[in-house]
């Protein structure tokens, strides 16, 4: 998804931090009660995947995409889990060639 498309969705994204997957689906669930679909769930914790995989699995009208994304890793293991987009808080470019002063 773009990001043009995912902000079609509502007017706000929340960020999400799991710390018990048993906490996910409930959440979930009154977010979207509230009229927010799409949901940004980090990796800041170890429930931060099994999360996403579970609101995915049980609420498929959600938007849920992964946030706290490090690595290429970390956007497979989300994308396998059901996460529809991504959002880093940094990037590094391999193929960067540094400035020469």
């Amino acid at each position: 998804m773009n990001p043009l498309d995912i902000a079609s969705h509502g007017p706000v994204i929340p960020v999400i931090v799991i710390d018990r997957v048993e906490d996910a689906l409930p959440l979930a669930e009154a977010l979207l009660a509230g009229g927010v679909k799409v949901l940004e769930v980090t990796l800041r914790t170890a429930a931060g995947l099994p999360a996403i995989e579970t609101i995915a699995r049980h609420l498929p009208e959600a938007v849920v995409g992964v946030g706290t994304v490090l690595n290429a890793d970390d956007a497979r293991r989300a994308s396998e889990a059901g996460a529809r987009f991504a959002v880093s808080p940094a990037t590094r470019r391999p193929w960067a060639v540094p400035a020469r002063a």
